[in-house]
């Protein structure tokens, strides 16, 4: 769990990392296809302010009075629709007073060739500026002829800033008076003064635009104060489409508001629909235009490519998932190989103490094995009359130690009565003509592991019995018997005669702790031992199992 969950976290940082930095790289493509986009609006107007600024010089030198010819092949030259997308007509406005309303409608019908009036028929201003050159003569230009634009409060304002300025200035949204069809849009218009001939038109930009003192009674005009207005008419979605969606298009949505970003001031709003996958990327750009500021709301939409896609993000992280898990299986793997060769080990030196220990039995086997051989011989040479006597009694009884023997080895305590297994081997300890010892118990059956723990316990206290014991003394005598209590079964050991050891100061030598680890370790029970006067008394219990069962595993902690 350690190394999945580091391995995991480090990935998926990574992953995270990776997400993060390509919307970084995200934003900053979309932050420079929106700088892209204002710079293509600006170039545009200053496009279309060049063309104004050509035009003052045009009618510097040919006059404001020049034939409309003149003035169409000059407008025609520079190809409007082609190169100037955007603008409805480019013209001209003289200042005019108020009252020479009669004498602009008769020069504006010589001009065209038919009846152009001045319009509207009435005013509250001193001045008039109303258009008296208009190309090209389209059909919506030609509804804009003799349209007084300082009558509207939005196209004066302009004007008057224009007129103290002396550069070109715009107005604020209008409704262009050539709208006269269904497709209508928001425009706006930009002029630039024309100074009177010899004069500079900027020469008084502090001066009133209305008439003051010493004006012209023709024109209504202050002395310095220029004659009139070259102006451009613009169509704001054609201006604005033409600039934001030349080749090659950008991939974004664009909200053009005059002023504040509030939803009266909105202006323009691009037909592609903003993007909804990934980061909601919105950019702001401020413009300014002929002296008026605009806000470009600039939006991504689905032509924007994200680099830092969802899917490949999500992709990565199970990827990253898939490797962390099976780098935890690996390590998993390695420590359970770790752990099997520590068990291994443990296994060997485990099978090395049990070696060791079968190698020392056997060697306490062998010592016990000769000492009853010599404890055989001893009471046969006792009781034998001659040597043939003694060899027969001898071999007859060496013989029959050798049978019991292989009884109990080819048997292998499977299944064994505690009668016959303590008579067998007390009768290959003692011989078969000893009978000084007493057998007293019920019927009893004990399973495989109990009939080779109970063998090597009865075989080892037998032996020290016959060596130190009550029947190394002729007058020492032996009982054993046994009982079934509860669960348990108790075998009570009494010796009379012989040597009694010293439990509280003998040191226990392999025999007895051979003993106590197969009582205690083997069957899982207890002994014993205890002397009193010409007593020794040894006490055996343990848990009776009634039906044969796998060999209990020793207790741990079992040493010898």
């Amino acid at each position: 769990m350690v190394v999945f969950s580091l391995a995991a976290a480090i990935g998926l940082s990574l992953a995270g990392q990776l997400r993060i930095s390509r919307e970084d790289a995200d934003h900053r493509r979309f932050e420079q296809f929106s700088d892209d986009a204002l710079s293509r609006v600006e170039s545009r107007l200053e496009l279309h302010l060049s063309l104004l600024y050509a035009t003052r010089a045009f009618l510097a030198v040919e006059g404001t009075d020049l034939p409309v010819g003149d003035f169409r092949r000059y407008v025609a030259g520079i190809d409007i629709a082609e190169r100037y997308a955007g603008i409805q007509g480019i013209g001209y406005a003289p200042i005019a007073a108020a009252g020479n309303d009669a004498a602009t409608s008769d020069a504006l019908a010589a001009r065209y060739g038919r009846t152009v009036k001045v319009w509207p028929e009435t005013t509250d201003q001193a001045q008039r500026t109303p258009i008296t050159l208009l190309e090209p003569q389209d059909e919506r230009n030609k509804a804009a002829l003799g349209y007084d634009m300082f009558s509207d409060p939005v196209r004066r304002a302009a004007m008057e800033a224009a007129a103290k300025s002396g550069k070109p200035v715009a107005s604020g949204p209008v409704r262009l008076v050539q709208e006269i069809d269904e497709n209508r849009q928001f425009g706006f218009l930009v002029y630039l003064p024309v100074a009177p001939a010899g004069a500079d038109a900027s020469a008084d930009p502090g001066a009133d635009a209305g008439a003051g003192p010493g004006a012209d009674a023709a024109t209504g005009t202050a002395p310095g104060r220029p004659q009139g207005f070259v102006y451009a008419a613009f169509r704001i979605g054609d201006m604005l489409t033409a600039a934001l969606f030349e080749r090659p298009l950008l991939p974004i949505h664009v909200e053009v508001f005059d002023g504040a970003a509030r939803p009266e001031n909105m202006i323009f709003d691009s037909d592609e629909s903003v993007s909804t996958n990934g980061p909601d990327y919105v950019a702001e750009r401020r413009i300014d235009v002929a002296g008026r500021s605009w806000l470009l709301r600039i939006s991504p939409t689905a032509r924007f490519e994200r680099w830092s896609s969802g899917h490949q993000s999500a992709l990565l992280s199970a990827l990253v998932l898939v490797l962390a898990l099976a780098l935890a299986l690996l390590t998993l793997v390695q420590a359970r190989r770790l752990e099997a060769v520590a068990a291994l080990n443990r296994e060997g030196e485990r099978s090395l103490a049990q070696k060791d220990l079968l190698l020392r039995e056997m060697n306490h086997r062998i010592k016990n094995s000769i000492a009853r051989v010599l404890s055989i011989a001893r009471q046969t040479a006792r009781r034998s009359t001659d040597l043939d006597d003694f060899v027969e009694r001898y071999s007859a009884r060496l013989q029959a130690m050798s049978a019991a023997q292989e009884m109990l080895t080819r048997s292998k305590w499977s299944r064994a009565e505690l009668r016959e297994l303590l008579a067998a081997e007390l009768d290959q300890v003692f011989g078969e003509d000893r009978h000084d010892y007493t057998l007293d118990g019920p019927a009893l059956e004990v399973d495989e592991t109990a009939a080779q723990a109970l063998g090597l316990t009865f075989h080892e206290i037998a032996t020290n019995a016959m060596k130190y014991g009550a029947l190394s003394d002729p007058d020492g005598s032996l009982s054993v018997k046994w009982r079934k209590e509860a669960d348990d079964v108790v075998i009570d050991w009494r010796e009379t005669g012989g040597t009694k050891p010293d439990l509280a100061a003998a040191r226990p030598g392999f025999g007895t702790r051979l003993i106590d680890m197969t009582i205690r370790g083997e069957l899982r029970g207890s002994i014993e031992r205890m002397v009193e006067g010409d007593l020794f008394a040894i006490l055996i219990r343990f848990p009776f199992v009634d039906r044969p069962q796998q060999r209990p595993q020793p207790v741990p902690g079992a040493r010898l």
